[in-house]
């Protein structure tokens, strides 16, 4: 009778387990993290008032947490997080791996098994196995990857996984859990983000390359990629998907990438994806490409870079920052990187170099409170800075603006941080065919914080900055670009919706980062769905932006590892510039140092030059768009040294004006608003 009850219990509690729902497959990020646990998961606690909690600082995104200290001391507790009912049954090699991060003393976590778990109450009650674990370093507070750990001996049933956590009233550490992945067979990818580069409508770009080895591969596992980009396993024959079958497994391969383009003057960004057995994995390949001709588009990047090069303000390695903003900077192939909170200049000399010879940078004279490199504080302090290639930019003089106002007007210095003036770099392109152009940079680092004195301190800023910019360049292709420390639209300080840039957007310059709040984008890793690093065009550049073109860079997150905590807290921001050179004519006046007539400058429809050269000659007058269209081309008499021409129906934007007499030939620009 006893043996015919111990059956049936013992069928009763197997059915019981089989019932509970299942998954073949664990892939958790706690993106749907909510009190502590995300769908289908369960936590339990056994001793002490402290649980499992969410964090919104994981690895990537949010993440599990759990600490025994409250109440301004150290607790007894014991604390379960446990997965949901895995069957691995018909999965050849399942590993499991995942991220943790510890700080403070205090126990280890265990990672354990069991097969059966009731799916509710105290898991002590059931029988645990722990798994063969690496963890990160006692109080060591940075991610360290777990695994993979082989769970092929342990499939043979469906089991849960749990994280058991414990502290004592002497030592109670923080711990953190993210990405728990379960994948069929370990797959290793040599590259998270590829810049494969350029190419024109009908044209290919020199293929890049990455490998990936598949530990084991049962039946097939594929690899995908969207168009315009295409992928190859030898080079010469490309499609949008490449299979694979177990002759494959435990098998280095390497997969050649290209982009082939359909449409001009376009920025792709897409993800390479790879599936087994029909299941999307958890790996994945960021690309970018585009078909903007290398040849006449500027590519420009904006960073801020975390107190780079000081240890104590950046909270890190400054040795690995360095080669993470390297890494960074060599695969986005920028040509000039606007670059804010610079401490250590040496560092940049360093990436510089590593970028190759076709590199300089520079580095601003001045920072908060510190007026001169002769300063003891210059070593220590945020400075803004440049780098750019040499083969693009002519680099025409660099000065701090406004600086020249202190100390006799402190208004200026105390608006900028103290003496953080907006960074002025006279950058002469060299583009195609010979051509050249101007564009001004004023990199800037507005004052921070959020209190009602420093939103002031912006906005004063900001109208100093704008008035001495249209003071100064007139007409002229200007680029804003920095950490504006606020929004170009409302503003972070509570109270106030109007942006402390509104002043620079209501004179002539347009936003090319807006909208400044937007879902699911930031530029600062610890906020969410708004923009604080702008670009920002004046009238005369911003035709020449490529639209759709900027965008915030995202991938460096997932490429660089532990990005916030290893490197910086600010998102990159990329945007492109292309610049048509109509019919070979040149920015300005090139033939000869003359200006041979002077345009009133911006003005409407109506064309009004001046002229003491060309007084009283018949004279040969030609408008050329952007585009190069020739949109007017006679014959006309200065009545003195003035001519006035009424054009209907011109658009607002730039124009280049010449006039030629047969000896002498001028070229202005002329700006219609």
């Amino acid at each position: 009778m006893k043996k015919v009850t111990y059956l049936i219990i013992s069928f009763l509690l197997f059915s019981f387990f089989q019932s509970k729902a299942q998954v073949t497959s664990l892939h958790e990020d706690f993106t749907s993290c909510v009190g502590g646990i995300p769908t289908g998961w369960t936590k339990y606690s056994v001793t002490g008032s402290d649980t499992w909690s969410c964090t919104t600082v994981g690895y990537v995104g949010k993440a599990a947490q759990m600490s025994g200290y409250s109440g301004g001391g150290n607790n007894t507790n014991e604390d379960w997080l446990i997965s949901p009912l895995v069957n691995l049954n018909t999965t050849l090699a399942p590993m499991l791996s995942f991220w943790s991060r510890t700080k403070y003393a205090g126990n280890f976590i265990q990672v354990l098994i069991s097969y059966n778990y009731a799916g509710t109450g105290n898991p002590n009650a059931a029988t645990w196995t722990a798994l063969p674990v690496v963890l990160p370093t006692s109080n060591s507070d940075v991610w360290f990857l777990s695994g993979p750990i082989n769970l092929t001996a342990y499939n043979s049933a469906p089991m849960y996984i749990a994280f058991k956590y414990t502290s004592t009233t002497v030592a109670a550490a923080t711990w953190k859990i993210d990405d728990v992945n379960i994948n069929n067979g370990t797959l290793i990818v040599s590259k998270k983000f590829m810049n494969v580069g350029q190419a024109g409508v009908g044209g290919n770009s020199t293929p890049e390359t990455f490998t990936f080895n598949m530990s084991a591969i049962s039946t097939s596992f594929d690899v995908d990629v969207p168009a315009p980009f295409e992928i190859s396993k030898n080079g010469v024959n490309y499609s949008n998907t490449l299979n694979y079958t177990s002759a494959a497994g435990g098998v280095t391969q390497t997969v050649y990438v290209r982009i082939s383009p359909t449409i001009t003057d376009k920025v792709y960004r897409k993800k390479l994806t790879f599936s087994y057995n029909g299941n999307l994995m958890n790996e994945s390949i960021q690309l970018l490409g585009t078909s903007l001709p290398d040849s006449k588009t500027l590519r420009v990047f904006n960073w801020n870079m975390r107190w780079f090069g000081d240890p104590s303000n950046c909270a890190c390695d400054t040795n690995l920052a360095r080669l993470n903003a390297t890494k960074l900077l060599k695969e986005i192939n920028a040509d000039i990187y606007c670059l804010q909170e610079i401490v250590n200049v040496n560092q940049i000399a360093s990436i510089t170099a590593a970028l190759g010879p076709n590199y300089s940078y520079v580095v601003s004279p001045f920072c908060s409170g510190v007026t001169s490199p002769a300063s003891g504080f210059y070593a220590s302090c945020q400075k803004l800075g440049y780098i750019y290639n040499t083969n693009k930019i002519d680099n025409l003089g660099t000065f701090g603006l406004l600086a020249s106002t202190y100390p006799a007007d402190t208004s200026a210095y105390n608006c900028f941080s103290s003496g953080r003036f907006p960074f002025i770099l006279k950058a002469k392109l060299k583009l195609a065919s010979g051509n050249a152009d101007t564009v001004i940079f004023a990199n800037i680092h507005a004052k921070a914080s959020s209190t009602l004195s420093d939103y002031n301190r912006r906005v004063c800023g900001t109208q100093k900055m704008t008035d001495s910019l249209n003071a100064l360049f007139p007409g002229k292709k200007v680029i804003v670009i920095g950490d504006f420390n606020d929004y170009l639209e409302g503003s972070a300080v509570t109270g106030q919706t109007v942006s402390p840039y509104q002043y620079l957007l209501n004179s002539g310059y347009t936003g090319i980062t807006l909208p400044s709040l937007f879902a699911g984008q930031t530029t600062f890793v610890f906020s969410t769905d708004h923009i604080i690093d702008n670009v920002v065009a004046s009238s005369a550049l911003y035709p020449f932006y490529a639209d759709s073109s900027c965008f915030i860079f995202t991938e460096s997150e997932s490429f660089i590892e532990s990005y916030a905590n290893t490197t910086s807290d600010h998102i990159p921001v990329m945007s492109y510039f292309k610049f048509n050179f109509p019919n070979g004519i040149k920015e300005a006046q090139l033939y000869g140092t003359q200006r041979y007539f002077k345009l009133v400058n911006p003005s409407s429809s109506n064309l009004e030059i001046y002229s003491d050269f060309f007084t009283n000659q018949v004279c040969k007058l030609r408008i050329v768009d952007i585009t190069g269209k020739l949109l007017l081309n006679k014959e006309i008499r200065f009545n003195q040294d003035y001519y006035k021409e009424s054009i209907s129906g011109i658009q607002t934007g730039l124009y280049w004006v010449e006039i030629s007499n047969g000896q002498h030939r001028s070229v202005e620009k002329w700006l219609v608003k």
